[in-house]
């Protein structure tokens, strides 16, 4: 049997609900036991319904400038696997109707990720976590390595002067290094010191692909950007044109306490630029980032409660993306919450093809519209519009949700529309996926899927692990982060909503190596577990941190959008550098 992706009436029925929605195209609009550990693979450091559109009102503008858990022995490839499904384009939907609408860092990097552990599922936890960790001291302490960056060439400051010197005792100004006749070169690295640097910058300086241009934060300090300002650019806090440059470790943020009055985080135009391990809130819309931005990256990400509420949805997205040439790739990045979807890859008369969306986790996106779904309110991934989706690739990404038809994962969009290819391989999906239009080709391998699935037959894809029920037992993914060698990101699943998960951080923390673990619910206060390591596993507490509210909507996320015991995501901070 081949693939069968198309759409039937769910197509009609979604007219109905996004004629009723009023959906436009948008930049962004204001009218209205141990556990099973595994470590990521994939990110090797090389390098919908109707004919109308999910959330979106200008897309031309942007487009110039329970059975158990299964045990899984699927092994990953060293390439993107051959194509599994025939030559000739398949219907993938099925004929029954489907109503898809619902009621402080541094950049030196580590080696790439490698998987230490079998990629396996348990099939059930234990009522009980043993607790591994050693009774005594151990004889040998390791080396606890020091992270050393090479020196800034140019030191920037909140109260710099347009004519200082650039060092840490006469800083520069922001403006001053991100102009095009500034004093930065290509090569040069840029420190950001800590404190909050108000207004909407653009940055034209112009690297080379032997020597980028690199503006990163102060270690240890909170490098914050305020679009809340009467003057600067049109769009927001940051617009990175040029080529060849990269921020590592800021904040975005725009304070204004009307949703409607925000502007947007970052937009990205510049050709092979880098977003790296920001942290994104209660912006307009989190990451402009369009099809100028030819192999450009966001990596390490930290993203949520951004957008706003219409006056019938919610608007404004954490990823807003459209690519033509190139791939963009949008990687190990943590999406949840919001008003309008995770990753939106989307357009009408543009581009969406090209695209490596690798390691990412998204999980609840739309939970700030008020009053709330169990089902949610948007997927937390979109790849899908009016044109064809071609060579986009979805690998080694999570998902969680409270039920298998939680909205998680969608790819296409209308029943007419002639998408290329797509591979899917290595997923981890706790929620509804759905696929529309019809495919020439398509790939799904080695992907656990506990779903209510919608346009895909799982008898045409039988290398994958299809369940209709939620998972069992515990499950935790460790992902090391390529730019900075004392961070790594944990991902823990813990159906059975046990008060903690054990985890062996063995093979990531030397002994004698300070730590402090941070839920992503709560950043900058007090971490979750902290001390020195001393080897063996480490109890990880689940459930303790209440979600963070989008400012002026202090009630926003409650029931079904708070995870509690049963899933988190996690930031570990080394003090000195993973192993």
């Amino acid at each position: 049997m081949s693939m069968r992706w198309s759409l039937t009436l769910a197509f009609a029925l979604l007219i109905t609900s996004c004629l009723a929605a009023a959906c436009s195209d948008e930049t962004t609009s204001k009218s209205d036991a141990a556990a099973d550990v595994e470590i990521a693979p994939h990110d090797t450091g090389d390098t919908t319904e109707a004919e109308l559109p999910p959330d979106a009102e200008d897309d031309g503008s942007q487009d110039v400038p329970a059975p158990p858990d299964t045990t899984d022995t699927h092994v990953q490839p060293d390439v993107v696997p051959t194509d599994l499904a025939p030559d000739a384009p398949q219907d993938l939907a099925p004929d029954a109707p489907q109503d898809l609408a619902p009621d402080a860092p541094q950049d030196l990097a580590p080696d790439a990720p490698q998987d230490l552990t079998p990629d396996t599922v348990p099939d059930t936890a234990p009522d009980t976590v043993p607790d591994t960790q050693p009774d005594t001291q151990p004889d040998v302490i390791e080396s606890c390595q020091p992270v050393t960056l090479p020196a800034p060439r140019w030191v920037v400051a909140p109260n710099g002067r347009a004519n200082g010197a650039g060092t840490l005792a006469d800083p520069l100004d922001l403006p001053s290094v991100l102009r095009s006749n500034g004093p930065v070169s290509p090569g040069d690295r840029v420190m950001l010191r800590g404190g909050t640097y108000v207004g909407r910058f653009t940055s034209a300086v112009v690297g080379t692909a032997a020597a980028p241009i690199v503006f990163y934060a102060e270690p240890g300090a909170r490098v914050i950007f305020d679009s809340n300002a009467s003057s600067g650019n049109d769009e927001g806090s940051l617009i990175i044109n040029g080529a060849w440059v990269e921020f590592h470790g800021m904040e975005f943020t725009d304070s204004h306490p009307d949703r409607l009055e925000k502007w947007d985080g970052v937009v990205l135009y510049g050709a092979n630029t880098k977003l790296v391990n920001a942290i994104i809130y209660d912006t307009a819309q989190g990451v402009g980032f369009w099809r100028p931005a030819i192999d450009a990256e966001l990596y390490g990400n930290i993203i949520f409660n951004n957008g706003f509420q219409g006056t019938s949805r919610g608007h404004g997205h954490a990823i807003y993306t459209q690519n033509q040439n190139g791939t963009k790739r949008i990687t190990q990045n943590i999406i949840f919450f919001g008003y309008g979807y995770g990753i939106h890859a989307y357009t009408e008369g543009g581009y969406i093809q090209g695209f490596d969306i690798v390691d990412n986790v998204w999980f609840r996106a739309g939970a700030s519209v008020p009053g709330g779904s169990t089902d949610g309110e948007a997927e937390g991934c979109l790849v899908g519009g009016l044109q064809p989706v071609a060579r986009t690739r979805l690998a080694g990404n999570h998902s969680w949700g409270p039920r298998v038809s939680s909205r998680s994962t969608l790819v296409g969009w209308g029943g007419s529309v002639q998408n290329v290819d797509i591979t899917m391989e290595d997923n981890y999906f706790v929620g509804r996926v759905a696929a529309q239009g019809h495919w020439q080709s398509g790939v799904l391998t080695g992907n656990h899927f506990y779903s209510s699935i919608v346009g895909i037959d799982p008898a045409d894809f039988p290398n994958n692990v299809w369940s209709s029920s939620l998972p069992t037992g515990t499950k935790v993914v460790i992902q090391r982060n390529r730019y900075d060698a004392q961070r790594a990101d944990l991902i823990i699943y813990n159906w059975g909503e046990a008060d903690s998960v054990s985890v062996d951080l063995s093979a990531h923390l030397a002994q004698g190596s300070p730590y402090s673990l941070y839920s992503v619910f709560d950043l900058w206060s007090s971490p979750v577990a902290s001390g020195v390591y001393q080897g063996g596993n480490l109890q990880v507490p689940m459930g303790t941190k209440a979600p963070p509210q989008p400012q002026s909507s202090p009630n926003a996320h409650s029931g079904a959008d708070d995870p509690g015991k049963a899933f988190g995501v996690f930031v570990l901070r080394a003090g000195c550098a993973l192993r």
